[in-house]
C-alpha cells in the first residue's frame, strides 16, 4: 500500500499553506497578507518583466521617482513576508495533522516535491525569477525544525540573517567576496552575454528557456546573499505559527504593537540607506557592500516582520477589515495568481509574444500592475464564488495526494 492510501480521508483538510483551511479556520489577516504579498511580488517582478533598461540618472523624473517608491515600499520586503508565511503554514499543519494522529513527515515531503515539480516547470518553461523552488527546497529542512526548542529557532533565525551582513563587510570578508565571484563569475559572463544578446526579445520560446537555464544557474550560484534570510523568515514564521500570535488575542496586541515599533524602528533607516545607495552608490570604498547588502536584508525583514504586526492589528478593526478583505481572495489563490502574473506578463514582453520587452518604463509598468492586480482581485473572488480551491492550489493539492480532490464549492 502507498504512503497515499495510507493516510486518512480527514487528512486532505490539513492542507493550509496556499490552501483554504475549512470554514470558521481561516485567519483573515493571513489570507490578506499573502494578497498583499502577490501584489508586493508583482511589482518588484515587473521591472524584470518588462526590461527596464534605461539607467535611473537617464529616466524621465516621474520614472526616477516610481523607481524609488518601488524600492523603498516593496523591493527586498514581500519575499521575506511570503518566507515567513510559509513556515507559519508548516505550524498550522503541524497542529491540524497532530490533531488528527496523522504523520506530519510523509504528508509535507510529498507536499514540498510536488510544490518542487510545479516551481521547476515555472521557472523554466515560463520565468526565471521564479521563487517556488527555492521555498520547496528549503521546506526539507525547514521540517526538521518542526521539534526543534524556540531558543534553537530564535538563535538559527538570527544566524541566517546574519550571514548576508557578515560577509558584506570590510576586511577578510572582501576577500571572501572576491573568491566567490571568481568561482561563479563563468556563470554571471553567460547570464549577461545572455542580456547583451537580447535573447528575450528576438529569440524564439526555445532560445528563451535556454537563456532562462542560464539565468538559474547563476542566480542559484550566488544564492549566499539571499537564501539564508528566506530561511531565517520561514524559521521565524515557524515560531509564530507554534505560539499562535497571529491570532491577535487580547493578550497578544500588546506585544505585536511592540514588535511593529521595533521593526520600524530598525527597518526604516536601514531601509532609507539601501535604497539611497542603490540609486546614488554615495557609500564608496569598503562599506559599499554593507550598505547595500547588509542594509537591504536587515530592512527587508524588519519592515516584512512590521507588516506581519500591522496588519494583524489593523484587521481587528471592523472598517480596516472591510477595505482590506479584498486582498483575502488573492491571498486564498496566492499560488495561482503568482503564476498568472508571470505567464501574462511574458507573453506580454517577451519576443515570442506581444514583443514590448524594453520599450515600458516604470511609471507606465506600475500603471499596469495596479490594473492587473485589480483584474486578479475580481478573478480570485469570481473563482472562490464557484470552487474551493484555486486552480493550481487543486493541482498541488492533488498531486499530493496521488488522486483528485474535491474542487467545486
Amino acid at each position: 500500500m502507498s504512503e497515499t492510501a495510507a493516510l486518512p480521508r480527514n487528512v486532505a483538510s490539513a492542507t493550509v499553506d496556499m490552501a483554504p483551511a475549512g470554514a470558521g479556520e481561516r485567519i483573515d489577516s493571513v489570507d490578506i497578507l499573502r494578497g498583499i504579498a502577490v501584489l508586493g511580488i508583482l511589482l518588484v517582478n515587473m521591472g524584470s518583466f518588462a526590461g527596464w533598461r534605461a539607467p535611473f540618472d537617464n529616466m524621465a523624473w516621474v520614472d526616477r521617482s516610481t523607481t524609488v517608491a518601488i524600492r523603498f515600499v516593496a523591493q527586498g520586503k514581500f519575499y521575506p513576508l511570503f518566507s515567513f508565511l510559509f513556515g507559519w503554514g508548516l505550524a498550522i499543519q503541524i497542529a491540524r495533522t497532530a490533531s488528527r494522529d496523522v504523520n506530519i513527515v510523509p504528508f509535507f515531503l510529498r507536499r514540498m516535491t510536488a510544490l518542487l515539480l510545479i516551481g521547476l516547470v515555472h521557472a523554466v518553461l515560463v520565468w526565471h525569477g521564479d521563487i517556488l523552488v527555492t521555498y520547496a527546497l528549503l521546506g526539507f529542512p525547514l521540517l526538521l525544525f518542526r521539534n526543534a526548542s524556540d531558543r534553537t529557532l530564535w538563535i538559527t533565525f538570527a544566524v541566517c540573517l546574519a550571514i548576508p551582513v557578515v560577509i558584506s563587510l570590510p576586511g577578510p570578508a572582501e576577500d571572501f567576496r572576491r573568491a566567490y565571484f571568481e568561482v561563479i563569475g563563468g556563470f554571471q559572463d553567460a547570464m549577461v552575454q545572455g542580456k547583451q544578446a537580447n535573447v528575450f526579445v528576438t529569440g524564439s520560446y526555445l532560445q528563451a528557456v535556454q537563456q532562462r537555464l542560464v539565468f538559474l544557474r547563476y542566480n542559484y550560484s550566488a544564492s549566499l546573499y539571499w537564501i539564508t534570510p528566506i530561511f531565517g523568515m520561514m524559521l521565524l514564521g515557524l515560531l509564530v505559527g507554534r505560539r499562535g500570535i497571529l491570532r491577535a488575542q487580547a493578550e497578544q496586541q500588546a506585544l505585536l504593537r511592540r514588535i511593529l515599533i521595533v521593526t520600524l524602528v530598525i527597518g526604516l533607516p536601514l531601509n532609507v540607506l539601501w535604497v539611497w545607495q542603490s540609486v546614488t552608490n554615495g557609500v564608496t570604498g569598503p562599506w559599499q557592500d554593507e550598505a547595500l547588502r547588509g542594509a537591504r536584508t536587515i530592512a527587508g525583514a524588519s519592515l516584512a516582520i512590521a507588516m506581519v504586526a500591522g496588519l494583524t492589528l489593523l484587521v481587528q478593526r471592523p472598517a480596516w477589515r472591510e477595505q482590506l478583505s479584498s486582498f483575502g481572495a488573492v491571498g486564498r489563490t496566492a499560488l495561482s495568481n503568482y503564476l498568472l502574473q508571470s505567464l501574462v506578463f511574458t507573453l506580454l514582453f517577451y519576443g515570442y509574444g506581444l514583443g514590448i520587452y524594453g520599450q515600458a518604463g516604470p511609471l507606465l509598468t506600475l500603471l499596469l500592475t495596479l490594473g492587473f492586480f485589480r483584474l486578479q482581485i475580481w478573478l480570485s473572488n469570481w473563482w472562490l464564488a464557484r470552487y474551493r480551491f484555486g486552480p493550481v492550489e487543486w493541482i498541488w493539492r492533488c498531486m499530493t495526494y496521488g488522486r483528485l480532490q474535491p474542487l467545486r464549492a
